[in-house]
């Protein structure tokens, strides 16, 4: 095989991977409203969260699974600078494990930064019949997270699953939050 060859079929490998991500991308998004809707039918709203403390509490409880989720992220990129000895970040070499564990945790942090406070919103303004629809919610963000990080230990592309969950519930929860904060909906 020639050098032009190669030269030209590598664009064509990287446009296929491309379009394979972004059709992954597509039908996990889709998956993952599929799931959303279903979850909707099948999780019943929990009972006595009219009063506003109520609605706070309940948004309380259903953080514990996010934070436990990014704290055992921490607590793997721990293990991995343990497992490898490269105690300093910025002077010791890191392994592609100490990577990706970095990565997969900053990335974590910056979703459940979006996650949080739309889940918040969305949870204060939810008619109180609506509201397992925050608990199916978290349900999803959760499970995307941890697909995103077991896919990111396989390999880079694997991730996208995960990630295309996480992005379809934080679209989800914030464009929610956003219509009812537009609408004036009261709760309950």
């Amino acid at each position: 095989m020639s050098d032009t060859s190669l030269r030209q079929s590598a664009p064509r490998r990287r446009k296929s991977l491309v379009l394979r991500a972004l059709m992954l991308n597509g039908a996990s998004a889709v998956v993952t409203v599929l799931l959303f809707v279903l979850l909707l039918s099948l999780v019943a709203p929990p009972m006595g969260v009219n009063a506003p403390g109520a609605r706070m509490a309940l948004w309380a409880r259903l953080m514990v699974w996010p934070a436990l989720v990014l704290f055992g992220m921490v607590v793997g990129v721990m293990a991995m600078r343990g497992r490898t000895q490269a105690f300093n970040p910025i002077e010791d070499p890191e392994s592609r494990g100490q990577r990706v564990a970095q990565r997969v945790l900053a990335n974590s942090v910056e979703q459940t930064a979006i996650f949080v406070p739309a889940l918040a919103a969305l949870v204060a303004t939810l008619p109180q019949p609506s509201l397992g629809a925050a608990v199916a919610a978290t349900a999803l963000f959760v499970l995307g997270r941890l697909l995103f990080w077991a896919g990111y230990l396989v390999h880079p592309f694997a991730r996208a699953p995960g990630m295309a969950m996480t992005l379809t519930v934080n679209l989800i929860v914030l464009g929610w939050a956003v219509l009812l904060q537009l609408g004036g909906m009261q709760p309950g």
